[in-house]
């Protein structure tokens, strides 16, 4: 799944998820629209109907439901409500008292019901209510609703007498409605998109492409930065060893054949041995700081002995240090030299500041992985108050990261530290 880490295929994933969310998003919102587009125009087409159909053809001789006007009625309703506007499917005119006294079915047409709450509300407010009929209203029983209907209702005032005009609309007709008013939604909605991403892509590219650069560009210079702190670590390690090194073993080396002389005083001999003690003892140091400025063998069959002699300076210092390497067969130079410069720091941290007894060093290869830990019985810290980092794995931290590794630092008061780090193997 390394292609995954591609900025390009990133970026390109991005933008399919940010266009499927917005498409997603703006055509739930543009249904919501539709659907209260649809709906109002069914609440209008019942407003006009009633108004300009029903209403003329309503009298007071129609609310007392007297048969020469009921059938006045019906025509004119047949002709102008249910054939000549095929959306409406069923008719029914409602006095506030619950009676039903016109349908288009005729065995229902004046009988008492109990309007429900919304068709009050109507008929006290004004305005209009719509609901979807089901087959167990009262008024429905008996009846086959062959397709799902909505019915959408107004109120009237014939003769001085309020009535509620109720029609019956198709749902799937509105639903189609829906669908038509929905439609020039989606394509302005994906034509926009389209438009945005084909002008926003390039600016979007242009700036990736910038920062992958700029993030080579800073890894570049952090490597750069490492080989030379590498190849000066390398120089000074060789100029001690070829100078000083070399002038203090001879020097030790002419003071106890000096001190051997049969010839020599006793007590400058002692004088002599003292001497010679303290320039081995100052030997040994140096060899550990050069073995601490640079290994002279850093690659996987050599990082062992190296870390050994990174924990040398522990024994003169009385705290019991151990090593511990596995697995990290094949591992790249670059890799073990990282696993090195890390375990330095924090090897050097543990002797000069923890005050621990014990440090262990331990490196296995896990997959594909090097994974390196130092763990100390020190009397650690408090990550909220100390900086992690303030001992010289600040800059470690930010190359390790930037070749894709990962390094934590573990600590609590009087419970030692724990540096943790794992890095690719090649």
């Amino acid at each position: 799944m390394r292609f995954l880490r591609s900025p390009v295929v990133q970026f390109l994933l991005l933008a399919v998820v940010t266009m499927t969310a917005i498409v997603v998003g703006t055509s739930w919102i543009a249904e919501g629209v539709a659907e209260e587009e649809a709906i109002a125009e069914a609440r209008n087409t019942t407003i006009v109907l009633a108004n300009s159909v029903a209403l003329p053809a309503m009298d007071e001789r129609f609310l007392r439901a007297k048969p020469g006007a009921i059938d006045r009625f019906r025509d004119v309703t047949r002709q102008g409500l249910l054939i000549d506007n095929p959306e409406t499917v069923r008719i029914n005119v409602w006095l506030a008292d619950g009676t039903l006294v016109f349908s288009d079915l005729p065995s229902l047409s004046g009988a008492p019901f109990d309007l429900s709450a919304d068709h009050r509300r109507v008929l006290r407010d004004g305005g209009t209510g719509y609901a979807v009929a089901d087959a167990d209203d009262p008024e429905n029983e008996g009846t086959s609703l062959e397709e799902q209907l909505v019915r959408v209702y107004t109120p009237l005032v014939v003769a001085d007498q309020p009535v509620l005009f109720e029609a019956y609309f198709s749902l799937d007709r509105i639903e189609q409605r829906r669908q038509d008013i929905l439609a020039p939604f989606r394509w302005i909605t994906i034509g926009s998109l389209a438009g945005l991403l084909l002008v926003v892509t390039p600016m979007l590219w242009l700036l990736t492409r910038r920062l992958t650069r700029a993030g080579e560009e800073r890894e570049r210079l952090l490597v750069h930065a490492a080989d030379a702190s590498d190849a000066e670590r390398r120089r000074i390690a060789r100029d001690l060893h070829d100078g000083v090194v070399q002038d203090i073993a001879g020097t030790t080396f002419s003071l106890t054949a000096l001190a051997r002389d049969p010839d020599v005083p006793a007590p400058a001999r002692e004088t002599l041995d003292g001497a010679g003690d303290a320039l081995r003892d100052s030997l040994r140091a140096l060899r550990s700081l050069l073995a601490e400025i640079h290994p002279p063998d850093l690659h996987a069959d050599g990082l062992e002995p190296a870390l050994g002699d990174l924990i040398a300076p522990a024994v003169n210092a009385g705290i019991q240090a151990s090593v511990s390497v596995s697995g990290i067969e094949g591992a790249s130079d670059t890799a073990v030299a990282l696993v090195w410069r890390v375990a330095q720091e924090a090897v050097r941290n543990a002797l000069r500041h923890s005050g621990a007894s014990t440090v262990a060093v331990t490196v296995q290869g896990v997959g594909d992985r090097l994974r390196l830990e130092v763990v100390d019985d020190g009397v650690g810290f408090d990550p909220a108050v100390a900086d992690p980092d303030r001992y010289g794995l600040k800059g470690l931290r930010s190359l390790v990261k930037d070749i894709g590794g990962e390094i934590d630092v573990v600590s609590a008061l009087g419970e030692g530290t724990t540096v943790r780090m794992e890095v690719a193997r090649q």
